[in-house]
C-alpha cells in the first residue's frame, strides 16, 4: 500500500495574500493562497481602497509610459503600499519622482538597458525610493523563483 499526498504551494504564509494585477501579459503563478484581481490603470487614481484591498500591485510594461506619469508617481506615494513593475527595460528611474529637471519625464524618454528587471517599490518617503529588482536576459520574462524572491522582500 502506498500514500501520497499533495499540498498546494504556498507563497511566503498561509494567509491569503490579495494582489492587483495591471496589465494582460503579466505570468499568475499558481499558489493556493494567492488572489489575483485585474484592475484597470486609471484605478491607481481613483480607487480609495488599493492599500486595505490588496497586499500589492502588479503592473505590466505595457503600462510603463502612463504609470510614469507625475500623478501616478504622487498616487503611488500617497498611498504607500508595494508595487511590482514586470518586465523593466529602462530600470526603476521613471517609477519616482524626477530629482531634477533634466531628467526625463515619462518611461519611453528613458534609454533601454541591456537587460529587463522586475522592480519593487515600495514609496515609504515622497521621492525616496526604496526597493529591490531582479534582472533577466533581455528575451526572457520574470521567472516563479525570481517572484518568489520578490514576494519575500514586499512581505519582510
Amino acid at each position: 500500500m502506498i500514500l501520497w499526498g499533495c499540498t498546494e504551494k504556498q507563497l511566503i504564509s498561509e494567509e491569503s495574500i490579495r494582489i492587483g494585477v495591471i496589465g494582460d501579459n503579466i505570468e499568475q503563478f499558481e499558489y493556493s493562497n494567492v488572489i489575483y484581481e485585474s484592475l484597470e490603470v486609471e484605478e491607481v487614481l481613483t480607487n480609495d481602497e488599493l492599500k486595505t484591498k490588496y497586499n500589492f500591485l502588479m503592473i505590466s510594461n505595457e503600462h510603463f509610459n502612463t504609470v510614469s506619469e507625475s500623478d501616478y508617481i504622487a498616487r503611488f506615494e500617497s498611498i504607500q503600499m508595494p508595487v511590482l513593475f514586470v518586465d523593466s527595460t529602462k530600470g526603476w528611474m521613471p517609477f519616482i519622482s524626477p530629482i531634477t529637471l533634466q531628467m526625463p519625464k515619462l518611461y519611453n524618454e528613458y534609454n533601454n538597458d541591456p537587460f529587463k528587471q522586475s522592480i519593487v517599490s515600495t514609496y515609504e518617503l515622497s521621492g525616496v525610493f526604496s526597493g529591490i529588482s531582479v534582472r533577466y536576459s533581455i528575451d526572457e520574462k520574470l521567472s516563479q523563483e525570481e517572484f518568489e524572491e520578490l514576494a519575500t522582500y514586499i512581505f519582510r
